[in-house]
C-alpha cells in the first residue's frame, strides 16, 4: 500500500480539527441561543403573568376584603381566562380559600424527560393589601403550565441541531479543498526539493535558484533554506574570531588582575600562594613576590588558623562562599577583608586549588558597629511600634465584637476579655453606674481582683475631676474603693457619654510602667473610648428596639411583639401540659365614637383601656394593642373558663374607672371579649388567633359587652364534618 505523504496527512487533520472546531461552535452558539430564545419566553410569560395579576389586583382586594365567594369566583374564572393559567386559588388573611378552580387540562407526564430540569408547572402569589395602611388581606395564586412551551421550545432545538450538523458537514468539504489546494501540493514539492538537494556545495543550481524565485510559500522555504547555509558559514568565521578575541583577552585578563583595586589571592591544594595582586599585597603589608610560595597561614592567628583550615577543606570540596575573615597585616595590626572564594579545577578535573576575591573591610565594620548601636535603638522603637499596632488591632476587635453583641452581658464579657488581653502585665476592671446611682462592677481581670463589686460616686477621685485619676505608690491621691496593698500604679478614667457619667475603667500596671507612660496611657484612653462607644451604641439599640416593639399611644407591646411571644409560649404550654388562654378584645362602638367626638376622645379612650387591662393581668400575662381598637390578652396557665370570670368582673369593675368628664361625654364605654384556649381550640399560632377572632365576632353578634368562649377544637370538627 502506498503511504500517504506527510503534507498529505498533516492537511486532512487539519481539516478535520477544523471541521470539529465549527462543530463545536456552531453547538455552542445554537445552545446559546436556544437559552436565551427559552429565557426571553420565561420573561415574556413571567411579565404577562404580571400584567394578569396586575388586571386581577383590585377586584381580588375587595372579594378578600368583603369575604365575597360570588366575587371571589369571577376572579378566579377571570384568571383561567388567560391561557397559561390552569389553576387559580384566592384567599383571605386567615389562610380560607374563598374560590378556587382548575382548568381540565392534561397534565405533562411525571416521567416525561424534561420535568427532571424544568417545573411542570409555575406559581406566582400576589400578596392583597387593602387601603392606606397597606393591610394585608389575602393572596391571589395562579398555577401557570410549562408543557406547550417546553415541547415548543424542545422542537427548536431540534431543527437547529440538525441545521448545524449539516453546516458543520458543509464546512468539512470546503476545508478539505481548500487544504488540498494551498498546503499538500506546495509541502508535497517543497519535500521533493529537499531530498534532491543543490548540485554544488555553497553555489546554489539553477533549480535551487528557480525555487527561491517563486513567489509562494516553496519560494519562501527555499530562501529560507539558503539563508540558513549562509547564516552557517558565518558562525564558523564568528568562531575563528572568537579564538583570536579569546587569547587577546587572556592578555587583557592578567593586566586587569595586576592593576585591579581589589585583592586577588590564588592558592594550590596545600594552601601556598600561588597568585597575588599588588592590591592584595599593600592590604597585608608586603609585596606580591614575597608572598608567593608563603602558606595563608602565615597572614593570621592561632584563631584564624584554624578558621582558615577548615575553610580550606570546603574549597577543596568544592563550595563557593562569601565571608569576613580576620588576617593579621606584616606590621600586626588587624585587616578584616572580605573574601568571595571559589575552588580551582585542573586539566583533570581534579580541585587544584582556590581562588579568593578580597576587598577591605576593616573601616566598613567599624561603621557596622556603629551602625548595630544605632539599629538596636530602631528595634525597640520597632517594637513599640509592633506593640502599638497589635493593641490597636485588638482594640479594633473589641470595637466590632461590641458592635455585634446583643446584650450588656454579653458586651460586658467582651470588655473583660479585651482587657485581659490588652493588660496582660496587670490588672483591672470596669463599673457602670447603677439604676441608684452607685458604681456596680461588671468585669475585672488579672491578679489581684482588686475592683470593689459597688462603690459610691464620691468614693473615686476620677469622677470628681472628671478625668483620668493616676494613683502611684510613692505619691498620688488614692481613691477611697482602691485597696490599700501597694499593686502598682493605678488609673482610674471616667468614661462620660454626652455628659452623663457611663462608668469607670479601672488598671493597674503591676509596677511594670511608668505613672505617666505614654504608651500605657494612649492605650487606656482609646479602650475607654471604644467602651463608651460600644455601650453607648448598644444601649440605643436596645433603647430602638424597645420603642419598635412598643405602641407609641397606649405604651402597651404592639403587633411585632406579640406574634414573636405568642408562638414561644404555646411551645412552653405543649411542653409543660398548662393551659394557654387567648383573649381577643375590641372596644365597643369605637368608630362611632371617633366619629361623634374626634380622634382625641378615641385615643383617649384606648389608653383608658390599655390601662385597665394592664392592671387587670397577672404579672406573667401580656396584654397588647394588635391594631385600631383590638387588643390581645395572653393569659398563661389560665383556662378559658376562668378567664371568662376574670373578664366579666372586669366589665363591672371598668365602668366605674372611666374618667368622670369623659365618661360624660361619651357615656358607658364598653368591650367584648373572645376566648380561645389552647391545646383544646388549637396548638398553633394562627388557628388560636383564628379561633379567638371568631369568639369574639360571636359575642359582636350576640349585642357585645359580653364574653364569648370558642368551642374545642373536637367539637368544631364534628360540627363541619355533619
Amino acid at each position: 500500500m502506498r503511504r500517504v505523504p506527510l503534507a498529505g496527512r498533516l492537511a486532512v487533520r487539519q481539516a478535520l480539527s477544523s471541521a470539529l472546531l465549527a462543530l463545536a461552535l456552531g453547538i455552542g452558539f445554537s445552545a446559546l441561543q436556544v437559552t436565551r430564545d427559552f429565557t426571553e419566553t420565561t420573561a415574556a410569560e413571567q411579565r404577562e403573568i404580571a400584567q394578569v395579576l396586575a388586571v386581577l389586583r383590585e377586584p381580588a382586594v375587595q372579594a378578600a376584603y368583603q369575604l365575597s365567594e360570588p366575587a371571589a369566583e369571577v376572579v378566579v374564572q377571570g384568571a383561567l381566562s388567560f391561557t397559561q393559567v390552569i389553576e387559580a386559588r384566592l384567599r383571605n388573611d386567615f389562610g380560607e380559600t374563598l374560590a378556587h378552580r382548575r382548568k381540565d387540562v392534561a397534565a405533562p407526564p411525571a416521567d416525561v424527560w424534561w420535568a427532571r430540569f424544568v417545573e411542570p408547572t409555575n406559581a406566582y402569589t400576589l400578596p392583597l393589601e387593602y387601603g392606606a395602611a397597606k393591610k394585608r388581606v389575602g393572596e391571589l395564586r395562579v398555577i401557570t403550565s410549562q408543557g406547550p412551551r417546553v415541547e415548543h421550545f424542545l422542537q427548536g432545538v431540534w431543527r437547529e441541531l440538525g441545521l448545524s450538523i449539516l453546516r458543520s458537514l458543509i464546512i468539512v468539504l470546503a476545508l478539505s479543498v481548500l487544504f488540498y489546494g494551498t498546503l499538500t501540493r506546495p509541502l508535497t514539492a517543497i519535500a521533493r526539493r529537499i531530498r534532491s538537494g543543490p548540485a554544488t556545495p555553497g553555489e546554489p543550481d539553477d533549480a535551487a535558484r528557480a525555487q527561491t524565485d517563486r513567489q509562494d510559500e516553496i519560494g519562501e522555504i527555499a530562501s529560507a533554506f539558503e539563508r540558513y547555509e549562509r547564516e552557517a558559514r558565518e558562525r564558523t568565521l564568528s568562531l575563528e574570531a572568537s579564538a583570536a578575541a579569546l587569547a587577546a583577552s587572556e592578555a587583557r585578563y592578567r593586566r586587569v588582575v595586576e592593576t585591579a583595586l581589589e585583592g586577588v589571592w590564588q592558592i594550590d591544594a596545600q594552601g601556598r600562594t600561588t597568585l597575588a595582586n599588588e592590591a592584595m599585597a599593600q592590604m597585608l603589608g608586603t609585596t606580591a613576590a614575597e608572598m608567593v610560595g608563603r602558606p595563608l597561614f602565615d597572614f593570621m592567628d592561632d584563631e584564624g588558623r584554624q578558621a582558615a583550615a577548615q575553610l580550606l577543606r570546603r574549597r577543596l570540596g568544592g563550595s563557593s562562599e562569601r565571608h569576613e575573615f580576620r588576617f593579621v597585616r606584616a606590621d600586626g595590626s588587624e585587616l578584616w577583608a572580605e573574601l568571595s572564594t571559589c575552588p580551582i579545577t585542573g586539566p583533570d578535573g581534579q580541585i587544584a586549588g582556590a581562588l579568593a576575591m578580597v576587598t577591605d573591610a576593616t573601616e566598613r565594620r567599624r561603621r557596622n558597629e556603629e551602625l548595630r548601636a544605632g539599629n538596636a535603638q530602631l528595634r525597640a522603637m520597632v517594637g513599640n511600634l509592633e506593640r502599638h499596632s497589635h493593641d490597636m488591632a485588638q482594640i479594633a476587635e473589641l470595637n466590632e465584637l461590641l458592635q455585634s453583641a446583643r446584650s450588656e452581658p454579653e458586651a460586658f464579657d467582651v470588655i473583660r476579655s479585651a482587657g485581659q488581653r490588652l493588660f496582660a502585665e496587670g490588672s483591672g476592671g470596669l463599673s457602670i453606674t447603677g439604676h441608684d446611682g452607685e458604681m456596680v462592677r461588671v468585669g475585672q481581670w488579672g491578679t489581684p481582683a482588686w475592683v470593689p463589686p459597688h462603690f459610691s460616686r464620691g468614693d473615686c477621685w476620677a469622677i470628681r475631676r472628671g478625668g483620668p485619676h493616676v494613683q502611684a505608690p510613692e505619691r498620688g491621691v488614692k481613691c477611697m474603693h482602691h485597696p490599700g496593698d501597694p499593686i502598682g500604679n493605678l488609673v482610674c478614667t471616667p468614661l462620660y457619654v454626652d455628659g452623663a457619667l457611663l462608668g469607670v475603667l479601672h488598671t493597674a500596671d503591676g509596677g511594670s510602667g511608668a505613672p505617666r507612660d505614654e504608651t500605657l496611657r494612649q492605650r487606656i484612653e482609646i479602650f475607654g473610648e471604644v467602651i463608651k462607644l460600644g455601650l453607648s451604641n448598644l444601649r440605643l439599640r436596645e433603647s430602638l428596639r424597645e420603642q419598635a416593639l412598643r405602641d407609641a399611644l397606649t405604651g402597651l407591646p404592639n403587633r411585632r411583639l406579640f406574634d414573636e411571644t405568642l408562638p414561644r409560649e404555646l411551645a412552653r404550654s405543649s411542653r409543660s401540659g398548662h393551659a394557654l388562654t387567648l383573649a381577643s378584645i375590641d372596644v365597643d362602638k369605637f368608630k362611632q365614637f371617633n366619629d361623634t367626638h374626634g380622634h382625641d376622645v378615641g385615643d383617649r379612650v384606648l389608653r383608658w383601656m390599655a390601662n385597665t387591662l394592664t392592671h387587670s393581668i397577672r404579672s406573667g400575662d401580656m396584654a397588647c394593642r394588635y391594631g385600631g381598637d383590638e387588643f390581645l390578652c395572653l393569659l398563661v396557665d389560665m383556662s378559658a373558663e376562668e378567664a371568662r370570670e376574670r373578664f366579666e368582673r372586669l366589665m363591672v369593675e371598668a365602668r366605674s374607672d372611666l374618667d368622670p368628664e369623659l365618661g360624660a361625654r361619651v357615656g358607658r364605654v364598653g368591650f367584648t371579649v373572645g376566648l380561645a384556649s389552647a391545646p383544646d381550640c388549637a396548638t398553633d399560632a394562627a388557628a388560636l388567633l383564628r379561633a379567638a377572632d371568631a369568639a369574639l365576632y360571636a359575642a359582636k353578634a350576640r349585642g357585645g359587652r359580653c364574653v364569648e368562649v370558642a368551642a374545642p377544637q373536637a367539637v368544631v370538627e364534628i360540627a363541619v364534618g355533619h
